[in-house]
């Protein structure tokens, strides 16, 4: 983490999908202060999920400035989450009194194994950090992949559609098909440049100079396979789930087929046809509410998720297999 425009580049966070044009939030300045804390509390808490906090920071034109943060007290019931509310308005007003940022521009949480960003709680969370405050963001931390020598810090904001959708509170299907949602479009990853000043830059160049020569011993390490074994183990999991929601939908659509027939076939004896009652009771097993809606949406943009990451840590170690075979080929 440097200060200087071409160190900056380097340390650039770019995102898989651009934020959309409508979107008031382009860009995300981190204080490399700030990814210090968030490391090291999700660090202290063991890489739990429940490791969240508040994010401090300036909204100037389409650029967010983060530059302070302070974590969340562990919560388990109703008499924690007042203390943890009194816990922030305190700290709060103790920033305003020493006169640092103390607006909130969102929040943080460790994300292990990108398992956090499409759990309802999360995007609850989202939503109502970004109806009092159009520009806030999330910032995701994955401690798995950042032991493994990356960087894993996302930005997240939820797209219009999907605001307004929660608004509503209205996920089904065809509500789905009007408002042209997706799985894709149900958040837009944010570009993250972190920066340092230059008093921190100067103490990293002469902590770098400190620093024995690294001989490459670890250049070729594929120890990685726990993280690739967990991350297939919960794609598993999910292919599991769409396969539960798919059957599920299938039995649907041949109830409804039954009744279809069944009507048919009372229209040539005619018979009265099932009534909206009769109908109602025969699709009861297969009816959804607004939730099991929302999680069967994100579940498919979880999937994807593990996916990529899967893809990714393959990718890394069979890598280091063709190099590790063509050093030892040449030795």
């Amino acid at each position: 983490m440097y200060s200087t425009n071409r160190q900056q580049q380097q340390h650039r966070l770019h995102p898989r999908h651009q934020p959309n044009k409508d979107s008031p939030i382009k860009r995300v300045y981190i204080d490399g202060l700030v990814v210090l804390k968030i490391i090291k509390h999700c660090h202290e808490e063991g890489s739990s999920s429940e490791a969240q906090g508040v994010l401090l920071g300036l909204i100037f034109d389409n650029s967010l400035e983060v530059t302070n943060c302070f974590p969340f007290p562990r919560s388990n019931d109703d008499e924690d989450n007042e203390e943890a509310a009194e816990y922030q308005y305190t700290m709060m007003r103790y920033l305003r009194n020493v006169n640092v940022d103390h607006l909130q521009v969102g929040w943080y949480q460790c994300n292990p194994y990108g398992s956090q960003l499409n759990k309802i709680s999360t995007i609850d969370s989202q939503y109502f950090y970004q109806s009092a405050i159009e520009e806030s963001i999330v910032l995701l931390f994955d401690p798995i992949r950042t032991q493994r020598g990356f960087l894993s810090l996302k930005a997240y904001r939820l797209t219009k559609a999907a605001m307004n959708l929660c608004k509503e509170n209205d996920f089904k299907p065809k509500t789905l098909r009007q408002n042209k949602m997706s799985y894709e479009k149900f958040f837009e990853e944010i570009p993250i440049i972190i920066r340092n000043s230059h008093l921190c830059e100067a103490l990293l160049l002469e902590i770098e100079q400190d620093m024995p020569v690294d001989a490459g011993r670890q250049l070729l390490d594929i120890g990685g396979f726990s993280v690739v074994e967990k991350s297939l183990q919960s794609h598993i999991k999910s292919v599991e789930d769409l396969n539960k929601q798919t059957s599920n939908l299938r039995n649907q659509i041949i109830k409804q087929h039954e009744i279809a027939r069944e009507n048919m076939n009372r229209s040539m004896n005619k018979a009265p046809p099932l009534t909206e009652e009769e109908i109602a009771k025969l699709l009861r097993p297969f009816k959804l509410n607004h939730l099991q809606h929302l999680e069967n949406l994100l579940n498919y943009s979880q999937t994807h998720n593990f996916c990529q990451q899967s893809s990714l840590y393959s990718t890394q170690n069979i890598g280091k297999l063709f190099m590790a075979k063509a050093l030892h080929n040449n030795n």
